[in-house]
């Protein structure tokens, strides 16, 4: 199947949703009662918002794609191999699954030796964190802040909104069942070239930032690091902005962003014994030569 086949269906799926929200109302046009243009094009823009918001993979659906997806990912990254700096990643990530908004899937945490800073969340569960990430974060409130982030990003199943958005039903339906495994690795190397699947919009970047916030409070942290992770990014961006490239690419750091996460700590109920550093983070710090 080619890619103008498939962005042709892509379309359609997409009038095809628009048109069924909208039909009700031109249905109303048609009995003769009297509808502003204004309105008609407030209850399309609605509509289209609401298509925006949709993911129609179960959870096992999900997962069978994220492991198709990691496996040809995979390929073209290289894993760190430090068994304690993975254990650590690790054990950090699964105690903030322990206290997050979707808890019924497994998480998969794992290092990439890369150069660059970046993060990123598969679906199906998997979060990717470049060692000069973990370089770069201060405090375990940091690091913490920036896996919390990934972790919303699978919690708001973001990654699988934007393939229901991107591709037709018909299409999706090939991807679940896998009835062609070499149509499946194609649109997985066209994801990844594209980037596709970690290209989101302020609402999803902002809902991220939320969830993340609520589970590293939620889970003992100090939320701070999220606010102090950001001005460390930025503070980089102003001394060398390439080895932020990919992050930035598909994580902006705007004012907004920084605003809206530093009124959302206020916001939260005070608590004691909150903590910021931890002896294990320290000690990785040291393993990494820092």
């Amino acid at each position: 199947m080619s890619m103008k086949t498939i962005f042709n269906r892509r379309t359609r799926s997409r009038q095809y949703s628009i048109i069924a929200a909208v039909f009700p109302l031109i249905l109303i046009l048609g009995t003769g009662c009297a509808i502003r243009l204004s309105t008609l094009e407030r209850a399309g823009n609605a509509a289209v918002e609401t298509f925006r918001d949709i993911n129609i993979f179960t959870d096992a659906e999900e997962l069978q794609f994220g492991l198709a997806f990691v496996a040809e990912h995979e390929k073209t990254v290289r894993l760190y191999n430090d068994p304690v700096v993975n254990n650590y990643i690790n054990a950090l990530g699964q105690s903030l699954v322990h206290h997050c908004k979707r808890r019924n899937i497994r998480y998969t945490f794992k290092v990439v030796d890369a150069e660059g800073v970046n993060a990123y969340a598969v679906p199906g569960g998997f979060i990717y964190i470049h060692l000069n990430l973990i370089r770069m974060a201060k405090t375990e409130s940091e690091l913490a802040a920036v896996i919390g982030h990934e972790i919303g990003h699978i919690v708001g199943q973001h990654s699988m909104k934007l393939l229901t958005q991107t591709y037709s039903l018909e299409l999706l339906k090939q991807l679940i069942l896998d009835e062609d495994s070499n149509q499946l690795k194609k649109i997985i190397a066209d994801i990844l070239a594209a980037g596709l699947l970690f290209r989101y919009s302020r609402d999803y970047e902002r809902q991220a930032d939320n969830y993340g916030v609520q589970n590293i409070y939620d889970a003992g942290i100090a939320p701070e690091g999220a606010v102090k992770f950001f001005e460390t990014l930025q503070a980089q961006q102003k001394r060398n902005p390439t080895t932020l490239e990919k992050l930035l690419s598909t994580h902006p750091v705007h004012s907004e962003r920084i605003a809206n996460v530093s009124s959302q700590i206020r916001s939260l109920p005070f608590k004691p014994g909150l903590r910021t550093d931890s002896t294990s983070f320290r000690q990785i710090k040291r393993r990494l030569g820092q």
